[in-house]
């Protein structure tokens, strides 16, 4: 296959384009003797040789003044055998004078191809017509203007008329001098050059230059000059960018109408040498030589060195010159050449005995700027990216299209086994590896993949948020933003965030665990508020009523008191008896009063116990904070224990502990004592009824019988503080009618710390916001991103509803209600999230009660425990709805003010490209599979092209594209096509050059099925 004469594709170099030579009038040195072609003008013409060979432009334009006598003999030279080598492309051209309404003189260049016929040229210069003597223009010519003119004027150029008259020499020398041909006769031959093979070339503000003339009062005669002119001659920065028409912040207030008056057509300036000797003078810039540039004011050109390169950098002026010491992509490759791969090679395994060719003695050079590679569908194109991929160590290797199991890889990884491929690195790094063997996950990458299917993947997983790919992507590429003092020493940006937000992640600690007790609380009341624990304490009460009713019926009949008189032994033991029922009673009373004192000293045990623990979990706290700050506080200077101290009075709840089990055991030991004492009365009883007569007795049965009944009266009537009984019976209704108030009042208090909770979350939002100030800064400083493409780092707080739902129903079923059936329940979650905007503390309030609402309106009693799941409690549902932990501020694109999941599948791929290109602050070579996918042409051209342009200015762009269109439009530097024949022992091969070269057009038009592409302003690429 026929490769290009510069397969590495359009590169930068210094191009001369105004030198001049012995055959120019001017010239500081030995000139021609007689005919430039003659043998003894030979060594002269070989001094120009090797002063061109030795000078640093690759490409040189002869601009001698109204000859094309040095072309002609430096061509005629390069004929001969023993004629030294001429390592440069030189191009002929001519230096002119017009007639101008102007005080000094206006000169203009004409520029040739190198291929063009020596007698278009001589045709050329019989076209202008000399203005004084209205006389083709000729060496003859210039002899008789010399000897017409008067003595004054020929004395005013320090000729004497005498020696005009006598000698040719000085009459051509002083004709040149004196010259000028007609406006029209120049425009005119210019134009009848065939083929647009010669191209006006008009210095501007250098000497004799267009700036000189007066616009405003000959505007015609400038816009003419314009018109027949693609380049001009400028060393002034401002004016080298209006040509180009781009704006600066030193010539926005006049380049639209500068341009305007180009007919806003861009235009190429160049500063030469304007060389009039082969070699310079060191430190004499009116000495120069070959490509010795006044005041270091270089021209570089990106494009092959060929006529036709150049035309291609007249098309392409912004992208494609430069004037100065050196174009900042070309020293950010000399200053970085770890960072761009030169070449790539893939051989065939010398172990291998494996016939087909395949990718065999595949060896390519690669432009630093943009790489298309080009082909038909199956040709190779995906090869060579993931080759790249692989020895790049890519991240992205499932992703390859090309080298995996059921293509080149096979079953067994045939043929891939069979291939070695090799990356060589500017920096003469070598990374090799079989085309069958996956980069290591522990590797550095070296190269940054981006396949078409990643675009997709990437997006629709940041929208469903089952994926934090891109978060992770965000978050990188913020952090390589961040300076030292924001990153606070961090590695990365969770580091970041770890130091960052410590204080933060302790109060969600502490507000999430007093939200877990207010929901313990809650959980508690909802389970005594259902029906059955209402009819269940009805039942009992019933039943205690009963139980009364029928106690009273068996009340002891009354007996009265004797009246008969006792005797004296009886009486005594009638008031003992009497004493011992009054001393019963007493301590029947005093058990009852111990009881409840027992009861209230087990509450205040309690409310210790609970006390303790909080000073443990503050004393735990302020052990952690001390450990967490430790560093902070070594940073300011001081000890963290002199920050922060805990002082708690251990001593009062001592004392108190230990009056609370003195106390209780006391009682304890009165409640031993009292029912001993009571045995004892009981015991004396017996005897002393013994001696009271039949009556006495029978009444003291009596007493004992109504003091039992009383006591299982008192025993079933009880009280408020007794749950068994009658009273306490009722009070439990009383606080069962107590609880939807008390509920209310919680879940007030509730929604107060999931409120103060998303206050932590804002804050946490907006602290890493500013993180991506360096950014966005990044972006308001570049006004493609900003104004063209609109695109907004944002921080939000977020979630999705899968999220939600897969942690929610997690913990409760989807058998009843809204909340029947999955997709049912994903679609509730849906519209809910549709309805709230979570992101806002006002409405997500409203979406968190709605949600609990939602759930209990599915649930057969207050709360969600009949939804709960196996092993799952109330506590954490309330605990995942009301604590927010399905939220997070997170990183997200906006691009042209919609969000990632608005948009379109060809606006997320050019947003991850305007992501990837322009704000990702990587350098490393960046591999595109298909950039183009789902975007139509318009938007290629308006949105993908200038990405493009942007983004290779400081790195290398690998781009596979099905669309040669893109490659054009682009303008990239270099196309490689692919070739696939199966026929050949399965050959893929490859050809590469720049798009001017005629190899590289012709299969630009093959790939596109022979139709020439229709972009007006790019009609010179396809030749």
């Amino acid at each position: 296959m026929s490769n290009s004469k510069y397969p590495n594709g359009s590169e930068w170099r210094q191009w001369d384009l105004h030198i001049h030579t012995p055959a120019s009038f001017h010239w500081n040195g030995q000139k021609f003797n007689g005919d430039p072609c003659s043998p003894e003008n030979a060594p002269l013409i070989d001094e120009m040789i090797n002063a061109l060979n030795a000078a640093e432009p690759t490409v040189f334009a002869i601009m001698d003044y109204w000859t094309f006598d040095g072309w002609f003999a430096l061509k005629h030279r390069l004929t001969q055998d023993d004629a030294p080598k001429l390592e440069k492309v030189v191009f002929p051209g001519i230096e002119l004078r017009l007639v101008a309404p102007m005080e000094g003189r206006l000169n203009a260049h004409v520029l040739f191809s190198n291929e063009i016929d020596d007698q278009v040229l001589r045709d050329f210069r019989s076209g202008l017509n000399i203005a004084l003597i209205d006389r083709p223009l000729s060496d003859y010519s210039l002899r008789s203007l010399a000897r017409d003119v008067g003595s004054d004027l020929l004395r005013t150029k320090g000729f004497d008329k005498s020696e005009v008259d006598d000698f040719d020499d000085k009459a051509l020398q002083a004709g040149s001098m004196i010259a000028e041909i007609t406006c029209e006769s120049y425009k005119k031959a210019l134009m009848s050059v065939p083929n647009n093979m010669a191209l006006g070339f008009m210095p501007f503000n250098t000497n004799d230059g267009l700036a000189e003339v007066k616009w405003q009062e000959h505007y015609a005669y400038v816009l003419g000059l314009f018109d027949t002119s693609p380049i001009f001659e400028t060393r002034t920065p401002d004016l080298c960018a209006a040509f180009a028409g781009v704006e600066t912040e030193t010539n926005k207030k006049w380049v639209s109408d500068f341009q305007s008056a180009l007919g806003n057509t861009p235009r190429l300036a160049v500063s030469g040498s304007d060389a009039h000797q082969f070699t310079g003078v060191q430190g004499n810039n009116d000495r120069r030589g070959y490509g010795d540039y006044p005041s270091g004011k270089i021209t570089w050109i990106k494009a092959n060195p060929t006529f036709q390169g150049l035309q291609q950098a007249i098309k392409e002026p912004a992208k494609r010159s430069f004037v100065g010491a050196i174009p900042p992509k070309v020293q950010l490759v000399r200053e970085n050449k770890s960072i761009f791969i030169d070449k790539l090679e893939v051989i065939k395994d010398p172990q291998s005995a494996f016939h087909e060719r395949w990718l065999e003695n595949t060896e390519l050079t690669l432009n630093d700027d943009l790489v298309a590679i080009i082909g038909n569908k199956g040709s190779g194109k995906s090869a060579l990216a993931d080759i790249i991929a692989l020895l790049g160590n890519s991240k992205q290797s499932h992703h390859f299209s090309f080298l995996k199991k059921n293509r080149f890889r096979g079953k067994t990884g045939e043929p891939a086994k069979h291939f070695i491929a090799k990356a060589i690195w500017g920096d003469g790094q070598v990374l090799e590896k079989n085309l069958n063997e996956d980069p290591a996950s522990e590797n550095v990458e070296y190269v940054k993949y981006i396949p078409q299917g990643h675009f997709e993947e990437l997006c629709n997983a940041h929208v469903s948020g089952q994926s934090d790919s891109f978060e992770q992507e965000l978050r990188s590429v913020i952090f390589s933003h961040a300076d030292d003092a924001t990153r606070l020493g961090a590695h990365n940006f969770d580091q970041l965030i770890e130091e960052q937000e410590s204080a933060l992640r302790s109060q969600f600690d502490s507000l999430r665990g007093a939200l877990h007790k207010v929901n313990r609380q809650i959980s508690s009341i909802e389970g005594q508020m259902s029906d059955e624990t209402r009819r269940a304490i009805d039942e009992q009460l019933v039943q205690k009523n009963r139980l009364l009713q029928e106690h009273i019926k068996v009340k002891p009949e009354e007996v009265p008191e004797p009246t008969n008189e006792l005797s004296e032994e009886q009486q005594k033991a009638s008031d003992e008896l009497t004493e011992i029922a009054r001393k019963i009673e007493a301590i029947v009373s005093q058990l009852e009063v111990n009881k409840v004192e027992l009861t209230q000293l087990a509450v205040k045990n309690k409310a210790y116990l609970n006390i303790n623990e909080g000073v443990d979990v503050v004393k735990r706290s302020i052990t952690q904070f001390k450990t967490e700050y430790t560093n902070d506080a070594a940073t300011l200077g001081v000890e963290v224990e002199a920050l922060i101290a805990l002082e708690v009075n251990e001593q009062k709840l001592i004392e108190i502990a230990e009056f609370i089990e003195a106390r209780s055991q006391s009682i304890k030991g009165t409640n031993l004592e009292l029912d001993a004492e009571m045995v004892i009365l009981k015991d004396r009883r017996g005897p002393l009824n013994a001696k009271l007569n039949g009556p006495q007795q029978t009444y003291q049965q009596y007493l004992e019988l109504l003091k039992i009944w009383k006591e299982k009266e008192v025993g079933i009537v009880g009280s408020k503080d007794l749950p068994d009984t009658l009273e306490g019976l009722k009070h439990r209704l009383e606080q069962l009618d107590e609880l939807p108030a008390n509920r209310a009042e919680l879940q007030t208090q509730r929604l107060s710390i999931t409120e103060q909770i998303f206050d932590r979350l804002d804050e946490q939002r907006i602290s890493r916001e500013t993180l991506f100030n360096p950014v966005q800064e990044l972006i308001q400083n570049n006004a493609l991103i900003r104004d063209e493409y609109k695109l907004q780092f944002k921080a939000e707080i977020k979630t999705t509803p899968d999220l939600v739902y897969s942690k929610l129903f997690a913990l409760v079923k989807q058998t009843t209600g809204e909340f029947r059936g999955d997709s049912e329940s994903l679609s509730v979650l849906k519209d809910m999230m549709d309805k709230y905007d979570i992101s806002d503390k006002t409405t997500l309030l409203e979406f968190v009660k709605e949600l609990h609402d939602k759930l209990e309106a599915t649930s057969k009693l207050p709360g969600v425990e009949s939804l709960l799941k196996k092993d799952r409690t109330v506590n954490e549902v309330y605990d995942f709805i009301f604590g927010l932990e399905y939220l997070d501020p997170r990183y997200t694109l906006m691009f042209q003010g919609a969000q990632i999941g608005q948009l379109s599948p060809g606006q997320r791929g050019a947003l991850l490209l305007i992501f990837y290109l322009l704000v990702d602050k990587g350098n490393k070579p960046i591999i595109l599979d298909q950039p183009e996918e789902n975007l139509d042409n318009e938007t290629i051209v308006s949105l993908l092209v200038p990405v493009l342009t942007e983004a290779k200015k400081k790195r290398q762009i690998i781009m596979v594209t099905h669309n040669p269109n893109l490659a054009v439009v682009c303008d990239a530097e270099q196309i490689i096509h692919c070739e696939f024949a199966r026929s050949d022992s399965h050959n893929i091969s490859y050809i590469s050059g720049a798009v001017e070269c005629s190899v590289i057009n012709n299969k630009v038009v093959d790939v596109l099925e022979g139709t020439m592409p229709a972009f007006d302003n790019r009609k010179i690429k396809y030749m």
